[in-house]
């Protein structure tokens, strides 16, 4: 998003012990100057693992309608009102250290908040040589649906 010239914030949660319990990231992309980086009521949520849903499982019951939630398998989400998506990494053959880029890329095709001309732009300006081809393989592996609503 910063590079289509969005403004951005991000704000990660995570346990000091590396890749154990909860990890979560609140981003912000606006069009218009952000002055507070809390997230009240976000347009997306993407729910890869359950330690983060259980952490912030009181959003859940604030979102709308008009909210896409994107699900990993195995993930069991409170009661909400809002759109929810389930995704088949599998059937993707997309591997877990890939998922949250490949749900990345269902939000730029769903045009929420991203689009993929903004989310390649990033990705070429991140990655370079073979790490470009590496991530570029998960967004062609994700141009197929195999999401279940």
């Amino acid at each position: 998003g910063a590079t289509a010239g969005l403004h951005a914030t991000q704000k990660n949660d995570y346990p000091i012990t590396v890749m154990r319990g909860h990890a979560i990231s609140e981003l912000i992309l606006s069009r218009k100057e952000i002055g507070y980086t809390g997230i009240g009521k976000p347009s997306a949520v993407i729910a890869l693992g359950q330690e983060g849903v259980t952490r912030r499982k009181r959003i859940f019951a604030e979102l709308t309608k008009e909210t896409l939630v994107l699900k990993a398998p195995g993930v069991d989400l409170p009661t909400t009102v809002a759109k929810i998506q389930k995704i088949d990494f599998k059937a993707g053959k997309i591997k877990p250290k890939d998922w949250a880029l490949a749900t990345i890329v269902q939000l730029a095709r769903a045009k929420r908040m991203l689009s993929t001309d903004m989310l390649n732009a990033a990705l070429e300006l991140r990655f370079k040589g073979e790490a470009l081809e590496q991530v570029r393989e998960v967004v062609k592996g994700f141009s197929r649906p195999f999401n279940r609503s």
